[in-house]
């Protein structure tokens, strides 16, 4: 049944609501006092977006860092280790280098000349006192000798002779059967056959001695140095170092006094002084030590180089170490104590990596080669690049006593330990390879 058009208005007329119960309206003074009607969804909205535009950006940059610091390729760093020194080695005062030398060093050479027949030594041969290390031709000093002794031999005839007549006509004499002149003639007769023995003697002697010479010999117990003549050389007594140099068969060295004779600067001489303690290290064998001590140092100076020559003897010498080779000399305050427990022992590291904490003391003068214990002047904490994983990380280190080239590392790093040598060319965190990775 269709709706009629009057019973359709009357339901309109519900809907409308009472003008009593509508709200009162605003008056226009009211709404202008208020201000205009604001909305903070806007400004809400632009706070999160700039907020979370600034941490896309942050995390952005340190994801494209990491990614850029993986792919870029490592650089190459030097590294050095910490060192383990075991016992009571205490450190060196100074470090020098210098030769080995031997208080006896001596040149053989020919007393006689002649042909080279044979030799007996080779060069880097120990040889003993008197024995025979080459041979010169004979023929003719035996010759020589063979004639003087015959000589020699028929003037002691004739002095037996003289001497017989002489005590004949001496008796004769003191019996009055005998003249006097012929008692002098007798006497002088036996006395020039006595000095015409002896003058014969001499020469014998002579002549022997030139053949006994044709068997060189050592003149000393050494080493050979070197040697400057072969089979077959002609040799000459009066060659001297001159044309004739081959005169000089070879130099033999007493390895059992030996010294190692050091440069030591005008400006670190002070720290030596006369019977100080010192530690040889050859360079031909670096696993060896020798204990010494300063056995003279030069009263003048070599004013070209600046320097102060000092000798260091060599309390034990043996056949490793090498006269003319170059050893390393640590001057010490005290001598190493080689009783103390070898398990025990301190650390030490090259100056050259430690970067020392700012306001250290003696951090403006780190490097000092001053005394091996620790002072007031001596730096104290300092901080090292350790190297692990391809990747340097900054450690902080405490310091102790220092020598030239090192510091004792008393806490922050253990032996065995590789850190980057001059620190200051890398950065905490950064990748790096070690050489020969």
């Amino acid at each position: 049944m269709e709706a009629t058009p009057s019973s359709t208005r009357e339901q309109l007329q519900k809907l409308r609501i009472d003008k009593s119960n509508r709200p009162a309206p605003v008056p226009a003074t009211a709404r202008r006092a208020a201000g205009p009607r604001r909305s903070l969804g806007w400004p809400i909205f632009f706070a999160l977006l700039l907020i979370g535009g600034g941490a896309a950006y942050y995390y952005r940059s340190a994801w494209l860092a990491t990614v850029q610091n993986t792919l870029k390729p490592a650089a190459e760093v030097r590294l050095v280790s910490v060192i383990l020194q075991k016992g009571a080695s205490t450190p060196a005062v100074h470090t020098a280098t210098g030769k080995i030398v031997s208080d006896h060093r001596v040149r053989v050479a020919t007393k006689v000349s002649g042909q080279i027949t044979q030799l007996m030594f080779e060069q880097g041969d120990r040889v003993e006192k008197g024995q025979v290390i080459a041979t010169i031709e004979d023929v003719f000093f035996r010759a020589r000798r063979d004639n003087a002794k015959a000589v020699f031999e028929e003037q002691k005839a004739r002095l037996s002779f003289a001497k017989a007549n002489f005590e004949r006509i001496e008796r004769l004499y003191r019996q009055a059967n005998a003249p006097e002149l012929e008692f002098i003639q007798a006497k002088s007769e036996f006395e020039a056959a006595q000095a015409k023995n002896e003058a014969d003697a001499a020469a014998l002697s002579e002549a022997q001695w030139r053949l006994d010479w044709c068997s060189v010999t050592a003149p000393v117990t050494g080493v050979v140095l070197d040697r400057n003549v072969e089979v077959g050389d002609f040799v000459a007594a009066e060659g001297g170092f001159g044309g004739m140099a081959n005169s000089q068969f070879a130099s033999i060295a007493d390895m059992t006094k030996l010294r190692v004779e050091v440069d030591v600067s005008e400006l670190d001489i002070t720290k030596i002084v006369k019977d100080m303690p010192a530690v040889i290290i050859p360079d031909a064998y670096k696993d060896r030590r020798y204990n010494g001590h300063v056995l003279w140092i030069d009263p003048g100076a070599n004013y070209s180089k600046g320097t102060v020559q000092v000798k260091v003897r060599i309390d034990n010498p043996d056949e490793y170490l090498r006269v003319e080779g170059t050893a390393r000399v640590d001057f010490k305050k005290e001598q190493d104590d080689e009783s103390a427990d070898a398990t025990k022992g301190t650390l030490w590291l090259p100056k050259s990596a430690v970067m020392l904490t700012d306001g250290s003391a003696g951090a403006a003068s780190a490097s000092q080669p001053d005394a091996a214990t620790a002072s007031a002047t001596a730096p104290t904490s300092g901080s090292v690049l350790i190297y692990s994983n391809e990747r340097l990380t900054k450690t902080d280190i405490k310091i102790g006593r220092e020598t030239e080239r090192l510091y004792e590392i008393t806490a922050g790093l253990s032996a065995g330990a590789r850190v980057a040598d001059i620190p200051a060319n890398y950065k905490d965190g950064q990748r790096v390879k070690a050489p020969g990775s």
